[in-house]
């Protein structure tokens, strides 16, 4: 048998995490309705209770109750009329809030649905030590983490398994001086790294600036990379472990809840559930426009409903977050035995652009022109000349070309890069190169637009 973190939970049948899941799910309904003014009023605008949702199937004909419009709506009423942030859906007292964490507000305005009671904190770890485990987390491994650690960012609560997994943390908070970070991971020495890829690949290029050596001599074999699009991309992913020498692996939650990862294998088939008894997405598939459910089978594409399982404090009923994905239910090489689906990451649903009639996401465009690395340097941005999503052609990316590439080159590789983007898409696109570092280097996320309108 495959080795997993919880053996209860993580070897049971799909007969046996399906009726798990709806005896949590049923619980959860009841507690909030019982406990939030907001999911109360949802229920009686469509008519309905708690207790009448006793199959999969009411459940997944029940609409949309949150997405991060309500949310940030929510979350101004509860400050005007209670003097709290986390919103009116929040289950308890705010005091029973002991972890105040935010979302990174990269589509407006934070959000404090990271924000945990002391149960919940339990439940995060719990769900979140499975991802790290199926990707290959070990008792002795020592973690260089380079997430922000002010803010209130929710990115610096990944680090908390790590303790009751008996493995050692050095923590550097990306606001730390690149030249202290290398200092420090020439000290410790560790194994592992947790940041996003954008730290991840400035971290190199500075190592390599500072010391006159590779980062690969560091020895980091384990690569954590989560927070933007990148594991999923082939060039993306074969680039970051050929830098480091080692393998990625990425985690991805959503509002504290989700809980899929990758595992272990040389060729990555999507990110595994690996919380069926913590939470719902991939299993609550709707169309990102009508918002209604679609079937939930190999390849299908949509926008994952988050729905959570035994949370306190802000639990989320009917959550569109916006994020779509394409679900895999074959099998992968790792055997491992989760009866929960394995999904894609495609992008948000907000970043989509419409071309001709053709809808694309920025990843997708990204995966071409990081296919040309070393002779692009793979930071670019989506220039933006009117209000997306709807654009006129042609596509505008402003692209680093690769450190010593000529501009008597140039042309050619724009030609290149265009004709693969109109080959896999149909859209016209245009390139302007720009210099190497002349698009900045960030330590959290990335930006893929260029606003100019």
């Amino acid at each position: 048998m495959v080795d997993v973190w919880n053996k209860d939970i993580e070897t049971l049948s799909k007969d046996e995490a399906v009726a798990l899941r709806m005896k949590n799910l049923q619980g959860q309904l009841k507690y909030d309705y019982e406990h939030s003014e907001f999911y109360k009023k949802k229920f009686i605008d469509i008519g309905a209770t708690p207790d009448d949702i006793t199959t999969w199937e009411d459940f997944r004909s029940l609409p949309v109750f949150m997405d991060k419009e309500t949310e940030r709506a929510g979350r101004d009423e509860s400050l005007e009329r209670f003097g709290h942030p986390y919103g009116m859906h929040l289950c308890v007292s705010p005091e029973e809030i002991l972890v105040i964490k935010t979302t990174g507000g990269t589509t407006g305005l934070p959000t404090f649905t990271y924000s945990f009671t002391a149960n919940d904190m339990t439940r995060w770890n719990e769900g979140t030590a499975r991802l790290f485990y199926l990707a290959g987390l070990r008792k002795g491994d020592r973690v260089l983490f380079c997430f922000p650690l002010s803010g209130c960012w929710a990115g610096s609560i990944i680090k908390n398994p790590l303790f009751q997994m008996n493995i050692a943390t050095v923590e550097i908070g990306t606001e730390t001086e690149a030249s202290r970070i290398i200092e420090f991971s020439n000290m410790t020495r560790p194994n592992v790294l947790m940041a996003t890829p954008s730290f991840a690949e400035t971290f190199a290029q500075e190592y390599q600036v500072t010391t006159g050596h590779d980062v690969r001599e560091l020895g980091i074999t384990k690569l954590f990379l989560t927070g933007e699009p990148g594991v999923g991309i082939p060039a993306v992913k074969k680039h970051m472990e050929e830098l480091y020498g080692g393998r990625w692996n990425e985690v991805f939650m959503v509002n504290g809840e989700a809980y899929v990862g990758s595992c272990n294998q040389e060729e990555y088939k999507g990110l595994h559930e690996v919380a069926p008894d913590l939470t719902i997405w991939a299993a609550d598939l709707i169309d990102p426009e009508t918002r209604q459910p679609i079937p939930v089978e190999e390849g299908a594409i949509g926008e994952g409903v988050l729905t959570s399982l035994k949370r306190e404090g802000t639990p989320l009923i009917k959550y569109a977050q916006g994020d779509i994905i394409q679900i895999e239910s074959g099998p992968c090489s790792c055997n491992y035995p989760g009866s929960g689906y394995r999904v894609r990451i495609l992008g948000r649903f907000s970043d989509r652009l419409v071309i001709d009639g053709k809808s694309i996401y920025p990843v997708a465009i990204r995966d071409v022109v990081v296919s040309y690395i070393p002779k692009v340097t793979g930071a670019m941005r989506i220039v933006l000349k009117s209000l997306p999503p709807k654009i006129e052609p042609p596509l505008l990316l402003k692209v680093e070309h690769g450190v010593g590439v000529g501009k008597d080159t140039l042309d050619n590789l724009s030609n290149k890069i265009t004709k693969d983007i109109f080959d896999r898409f149909g859209v016209p696109s245009k390139i302007e190169f720009v210099s190497p570092g002349a698009l900045g280097r960030v330590t959290k996320k990335t930006p893929i637009f260029e606003a100019q309108y």
